[in-house]
């Protein structure tokens, strides 16, 4: 049996992500748990019940893109053997698949330990699956362009430059702008952010980068559906080791099985 409707993975996120996001940041508004207007999105998934929305769906997105990560792999090691020996060292192959593990592993984090309950722990997941991710995008983009023209054309690579390089920019300019807002946060409710409350203007421009970034991870694995749909994975051959060695199994000789006919 072979699995031919892999883009459906990498499809799935592109949906998957943005719907989240809506969801929550209306039932956060409509509950009046944030103040609409320019929040961080996991500002929109701290208070039940957008919480247990946000977490679950990040969950379920953690686990596609870790099978996403997986067949994209399978995908440059396949090729590496058959083509690419002399192109990519194997090595970067390793590195960039850890990369999109550790990305894998920051959202469930993140998904997992609001930000209101369990900052640190929030904040960890959330710069591990930024920095990892965008190191991630950026090494498959340089697979791409030693891949083309045999799995993907140049229009992918220069797409996928593009998007690997606003990654890059849009994570620098979510974290540092962030940081220095909450340093210069005096109000009392971080999740109803005001512009009297101090760093207004870092506040607006992290959050704002923020939401970008999403949009554009969410473009970047956009990219794979053409090449998802070339990839055949076939079922996994199955190996019993019996406890029951010494058991044979019971047989009937052809004079039998005519004996019991008649």
């Amino acid at each position: 049996m072979t699995c031919d409707h892999l883009h459906v993975l990498p499809l799935s996120l592109f949906i998957l992500i943005p719907v989240t996001f809506m969801i929550t940041y209306t039932i956060s508004v409509q509950w009046d748990h944030v103040v609409p207007g320019f929040l961080y999105i996991s500002e929109t998934g701290t208070l039940s019940p957008e919480s247990c929305i946000f977490a679950q769906c990040l969950n379920i997105a953690a686990l596609l893109l870790g099978c996403c990560v997986y067949i994209r792999h399978r995908q440059v090691e396949q090729w590496q053997i058959e083509r690419g020996h002399e192109l990519v060292d194997r090595r970067i192959i390793i590195v960039t698949v850890w990369c999109g593990i550790l990305a894998c592993f920051g959202l469930d984090i993140l998904a997992n330990f609001q930000e209101a309950r369990v900052v640190a722990a929030h904040m960890i997941g959330a710069i591990t699956c930024f920095t990892a991710g965008t190191m991630y995008f950026s090494l498959q983009t340089y697979f791409s362009y030693k891949m083309a023209p045999a799995v993907n054309g140049m229009s992918i690579v220069y797409v996928r430059a593009i998007l690997s390089t606003l990654t890059l920019v849009l994570t620098v300019t979510t974290i540092i702008p962030g940081y220095v807002s909450m340093s210069e946060f005096r109000g009392d409710d971080y999740k109803k952010w005001l512009p009297t409350d101090g760093g207004w203007g870092w506040h607006v421009a992290s959050a704002v980068s923020e939401w970008i970034l999403a949009i554009v991870y969410c473009a970047f694995l956009l990219t794979f559906v053409p090449e998802f749909r070339l990839i055949n994975f076939a079922a996994p051959v199955v190996t019993l080791v019996y406890l029951d060695k010494n058991h044979e199994p019971e047989t009937l000789e052809k004079s039998d099985v005519v004996a019991q006919e008649v």
